[in-house]
Parts: structure tokens; C-alpha cells; sequence
């Protein structure tokens, strides 16, 4: 049986992509906490993608860890080499200094910091991990009641343990916790309530964004006349804790109810959204160059309205552009070659 896909399923990841994209051009302070729930969103569009193609599908769980891992992982290196080796081509041609460290090389490759864009990968590691987990953890708690009760459990336990933990939390301790708990429990979480979302009453699902708002403007007043100033969301995103949290579950709710109730039409658009959206790793991979060319070439915009918009346009056609004349390179490579095609061509092409 051929499983339909969900279009409006890939318009919300490649939403989270796009709005991560944003942020790296600049935007001017209001839009930058605006648009602070990309990742959110992408893990739980990710989630409803999961959840429909496993809803009566069995889970290999070693073949689904070597094929997803392999192609997220093998891209990323192939084009980080390809962008450390071309910036230091660039160098040595205008006699400029190299502009990474081999720390920021290294870091890189292993997507703890780096360049500072490859921790997207770390994430999309932490939801292929969890992915059997979540399979399974959706199939076996059959009642809504207690599947949310349990997630909602799991993240006052989490949101105790950073409370507990934090003030003790430094140096080399404190960067393995951030890493392996405070980063993987919240989003872990995220992603099975993405497993069970499309199962809930879009009447509940407005309830859950309503009182996720309302807990986020609580705190929001509570730390203004705490400070005397605004406090950005942006301040608790690592790792994400309440107040970030609230904002991004309220918006990603409200995104997914607007995108649930589009209907979209004509086979052309479907078709964009689709290669867009499978392709969103490349382009976001191939922006990742985008930006730094802007940087040794372009002023920041820095609170200029034409020049982020410019900024964006550079980064998101650059990308896709980009990502475009790949998959064309590699349809010509390995036309004739089946075999090579099958093991190869994925790696370099669309496979978000």
C-alpha cells in the first residue's frame, strides 16, 4: 500500500527550517524573538511526519538508524569539507587569513559549535535516535489522557531537575549536562507530543496554544518588573526552559492549526513545497556558505530594513539555487550507474 503523503506536514518543517534560516541574516530585534520557536516547529513537523509514515508501518530499528544517521551525518561532512576547503583555496589565493581554527574545524565536524550553524544536525541526530522510542511509545499508550499526562510529568521532572541542578552546574559538568540532558529531554518530549498531534481535536489543540500564552505573558510581566526591562525568550532557549518554551509551544500550536487548515491546490505548488522540503538539509547546508560570503563581502545589516531583506533573499536563493545545480550534477553522474546511484545519489540530494 502507498502510504499519501501529508504536504501540509512538509510546509511546516520547511517552515522551521526557513525561520531558523532567518535568523541568520540579521532580522531586527522584534522579528529575531518573533520567529524564536524555528526548532520547535521543525521537531514536531518531524514528529507528524514519523507518526503518519510508522502509523501501520513496522520499524527496523537498526536499518532505520544506519539509512537516516548515514544521511544526515555523511552530508554534513562532505559539505563541511567542501566549505573549509574552499574558503582556504579563497585564502591562500588573496593572501587573507584563514578564518577557522582547527577547534573550530574540529567542532564542526562533530556539531557541538564550530562555525556555529551544524548544531541543526545535532538536533536532527537526537530525533532519529529517538524515533523507534517514539514509535513505539505512541503505539503502546493508547489513551490520550495518559499519553500527555505522562509527557507532561516527564517535563515538570525535567524543569525541577534544571531548577535543582543549575546553581551547581559549571565548567566542563555544566556543558555535558546542557548536551545530554537539557537539550535532549525538552525536545525529546516535543517530539512524541508531535507523534500524537494530529490525533487531537483541533478544539484542544487551540486550548493547549491558549494556556501555553498565557503562562508565557505571566512571565513575561514577572521578569519585566523583575528587571525593569523586556526579557527576551532568546535568554532561556539554552537549554530551553519555561519561558521560552511557552512562547514556542504557543506558536508552533498556532502554526500547525493554520497549516492544517490549508488547502493546497494545483499539482506545481504541491510539487515545490515537496522539493523544497526534502531538499531543506541541503539548502539549509548550502546557506551555511551564503552567510559567509555575505560576511568577507557585505556589511551586517544591523537594524537596516533593505539590507536583511536583501540579506534573506541572498541566503534562501543561494541555498536553493545551489541545491538545485547539486541534484542536477549528480543526475548527470550517475545516470547509468544503478548501483552507485542507489548508494550515492541519496547522500546528494534530497533527503530531509
Amino acid at each position: 500500500m502507498t502510504l499519501e503523503r501529508n504536504i501540509n506536514y512538509d510546509l511546516m518543517r520547511l517552515i522551521g527550517v526557513l525561520i531558523i534560516m532567518i535568523a541568520h541574516a540579521s532580522p531586527p530585534d522584534w522579528l529575531f524573538q518573533l520567529r524564536n520557536f524555528g526548532t520547535p516547529l521543525l521537531i514536531v513537523g518531524s514528529a507528524l511526519t514519523y507518526a503518519l509514515i510508522y502509523e501501520s508501518r513496522s520499524l527496523d530499528v537498526w536499518k532505520f538508524y544506519r539509512r537516516r544517521l548515514s544521511r544526515l551525518v555523511l552530508p554534513a561532512w562532505i559539505f563541511l569539507s567542501f566549505f573549509f576547503l574552499s574558503f582556504y583555496v579563497s585564502s591562500a589565493l588573496t593572501g587573507e587569513n584563514y578564518p577557522f581554527s582547527i577547534r573550530k574545524i574540529i567542532g564542526s565536524y562533530t556539531f557541538a559549535s564550530g562555525i556555529g550553524f551544524v548544531w541543526v544536525l545535532k538536533v536532527y541526530i537526537i530525533l532519529a535516535l529517538i524515533t523507534p522510542f517514539a514509535v513505539r511509545f505512541n503505539r503502546r499508550i493508547s489513551s490520550p489522557l495518559s499519553y500527555f499526562s505522562l509527557l507532561a510529568a516527564g517535563y515538570v521532572l525535567y524543569e525541577l531537575s534544571y531548577l535543582i541542578s543549575e546553581p551547581y552546574m559549571r565548567g566542563a559538568i555544566a556543558r555535558i549536562m546542557e548536551t545530554v540532558v537539557f537539550i535532549v529531554v525538552p525536545y525529546s518530549l516535543l517530539y512524541l507530543y508531535g507523534f500524537r498531534l494530529a490525533k487531537l481535536n483541533p478544539k484542544y489543540v487551540a486550548g493547549v496554544a491558549l494556556i501555553s500564552f498565557l503562562i508565557f505573558v505571566g512571565l513575561f510581566i514577572s521578569k519585566y518588573m523583575e528587571t525593569g526591562s523586556p526579557v527576551p525568550v532568546q535568554d532561556y532557549k539554552y537549554p530551553p526552559t519555561l519561558y521560552y518554551l511557552s512562547y514556542a509551544f504557543f506558536a508552533l500550536n498556532i502554526v500547525y492549526l493554520l497549516c492544517s487548515r490549508i488547502r493546497l491546490e494545483g499539482q506545481r505548488l504541491k510539487a515545490v513545497i515537496i522539493w523544497l522540503s526534502s531538499n531543506s538539509l541541503w539548502i539549509y547546508l548550502w546557506h551555511i556558505m551564503a552567510f559567509y560570503i555575505w560576511k568577507q563581502t557585505m556589511p551586517d545589516p544591523d537594524g537596516d530594513a533593505v539590507l536583511f531583506l536583501l540579506k534573506v533573499t541572498f541566503l534562501l536563493g543561494f541555498g536553493v539555487v545551489s541545491t538545485m545545480l547539486q541534484n542536477t550534477l549528480v543526475a548527470l553522474i550517475f545516470t547509468d550507474d544503478k548501483s552507485e546511484k542507489s548508494r550515492i545519489a541519496p547522500l546528494l540530494s534530497g533527503n530531509a
